[in-house]
Parts: structure tokens; C-alpha cells; sequence
């Protein structure tokens, strides 16, 4: 028996229709490799940081208890904190956002 192949046209259609859904998977998958550090676990400013002990800090960053803390950890911890801070999110810090929670109201 003969069977009818698809038009090259269609093939090609479907093949890139493929490749743009592995795309979009690809993407949308977190990477396995990095820790998902919990944005509650993230202080609120940098005095609560500071408050923080040694190893409360490297628990925060450390999410799966692994015992340790990768620089994408590491790095993944602040900028959840940059963004706690900034809370008209326009990618900067001012005084106010800064500072904010440390100052003693009158």
C-alpha cells in the first residue's frame, strides 16, 4: 500500500509549531538547578538583615537545606529583597525605600 505523505509545506508548519511549544516549555520551566529562596523568608529592609544571626541569614538563602549556599542562591536572596524594597518598583531604591521601617516616627 501506498501512503500519502504530508505536503513539505505542512511538515515545515509543524515542525516549527513543535519547536516554538519546546520554546515556550523551556521558558516558562523554572531551572532546575536554582534554589526557589521564599520571598516571605526575605526581611523587609536591610536593619532586619542586619538583626538577622549568621546562620538564620544562610537558612533564608539556603531553602533546601542543603548546608550550604550557591552564588545563585546567594544572588537570588537579594534581588527578592531589592524587590521587597522597592515599593513603587521602578528598579531604584530612594532614601525613603531605603530606610524605610529604621526611622523612628516622631
Amino acid at each position: 500500500m501506498f501512503t500519502t505523505r504530508p505536503a513539505a509545506r505542512t511538515m515545515s508548519l509543524t515542525r516549527a509549531a513543535f519547536a516554538a511549544a519546546v520554546i515556550a516549555v523551556m521558558t516558562a520551566v523554572p531551572n532546575a538547578n536554582a534554589s526557589d529562596v521564599s520571598f516571605d523568608k526575605v526581611p523587609p529592609n536591610y536593619t532586619m538583615l542586619m538583626k538577622m544571626t549568621p546562620m538564620d541569614l544562610m537558612h533564608a538563602m539556603d531553602p533546601d537545606n542543603k548546608g550550604y549556599v550557591t552564588k545563585e542562591d546567594f544572588m537570588k536572596f537579594h534581588e527578592m529583597m531589592f524587590e521587597k524594597m522597592d515599593k513603587n518598583h521602578d528598579n531604584r531604591l530612594d532614601e525613603d525605600e531605603f530606610l524605610q521601617g529604621t526611622r523612628r516616627e516622631p
